[in-house]
């Protein structure tokens, strides 16, 4: 009787557990559902509201002119900065003058990098080869050549502040305007035509730069330094940092020049420290342990972009007029 009564109590108190469970879980789960629909509604009705035009009172009129010319100005303060201390683009320059300006200034950084016991190309000329060796000069890129040629010095003055053993390489792209007759002024860029025809071409995936040749020109350059890991780091930093010259490392490969580890036999230990005297009981100091990576020197190859800002309104006003 005993075993009976507290079976049926066992029983009694499982199933009501059951039953209170399952009250609790359609609870729950009637309150989950709702809460889903309250959360799918409003979420729809946010983004029918984002996709609406703003209704046109005097209110949102006024304010969209506010942000508008918040943006303007933001804009122009950007371009302000990124032009100050640009080098002027000198569209006058004659090709006698540029001819002189170019001997005097390859001479000038020769000289220079020897002082700074920075080793240069042999007959280093800024890539200028082919102009030395007679090719005729177009008018519409003299002043290109020049502010090339400038940014030039200014990348090879920061390689000889920065300790380099030597630069092994240095080319540049030519740009159009070399080899045909440029375009009316600020159109284009140097190497913006040749980018966006190439985007055109590939098609659907969008490139970042589209539109980047109404803003700046890039002028390429493609060097091998050698240096220690120190040399290298500064110069980095100084092409980043430079007020002058906006200097866009686009890629760079680093190697050490020392490609295998010392052997066995090949590293000898202990030996004396240079210049160590004896102790009174005859023993000298003595070096028992060498580093065996990291004090190679390192080459690298860097690409690199000299970006020239075009100094024409950032944004016009028409374009003010037509945001409104």
């Amino acid at each position: 009787m005993k075993n009976n009564s507290f079976l049926k109590i066992y029983s009694a108190i499982m199933i009501g557990g059951t039953l209170l469970l399952g009250f609790l879980v359609f609870k729950g789960r009637s309150s989950y559902n709702e809460l889903t629909t309250t959360f799918e509604n409003t979420d729809r009705a946010v983004k029918n509201l984002e996709a609406r035009k703003i209704f046109p009172n005097e209110s949102n009129l006024e304010e969209k002119k506010e942000r508008v010319t918040s943006y303007v100005g933001a804009v122009d303060k950007l371009k302000a900065k990124v032009l100050e201390g640009q080098p002027v683009l000198n569209e006058d320059l004659t090709e006698q003058d540029f001819r002189q300006f170019m001997n005097q200034e390859t001479e000038a950084i020769v000289a220079m990098a020897a002082k700074n016991k920075l080793i240069l190309p042999e007959n280093f000329s800024f890539g200028l080869d082919a102009y030395k060796q007679g090719k005729p000069f177009l008018k519409g890129a003299l002043g290109r050549l020049e502010w090339q040629l400038n940014a030039a010095k200014q990348f090879i003055k920061i390689a000889a502040d920065s300790g380099l053993d030597s630069i092994d390489e240095f080319n540049r792209d030519e740009f159009q305007e070399e080899n045909v007759a440029a375009e009316s002024k600020e159109e284009k860029g140097p190497r913006g035509r040749r980018q966006q025809q190439r985007s055109n071409r590939s098609g659907s995936t969008a490139n970042p730069m589209d539109g980047a040749d109404k803003v700046m020109e890039t002028y390429r350059f493609t060097t091998e330094i050698t240096s220690s890991y120190e040399a290298l780091t500064s110069f980095l930093n100084g092409l980043a940092s430079d007020g002058t010259s906006f200097l866009w490392v686009r890629k760079i490969r680093i190697e050490n020049l020392e490609q295998e580890s010392p052997r066995v036999g090949q590293v000898n230990l202990p030996v004396p420290v240079p210049g160590a005297e004896a102790n009174e009981a005859g023993e000298t100091a003595m070096i028992d342990a060498a580093v065996l990576f990291g004090n190679e020197k390192m080459r690298a190859r860097i690409v690199i972009d000299a970006v020239r800002f075009k100094g024409q309104s950032a944004v016009s006003e028409d374009k003010k007029t037509a945001s409104l």
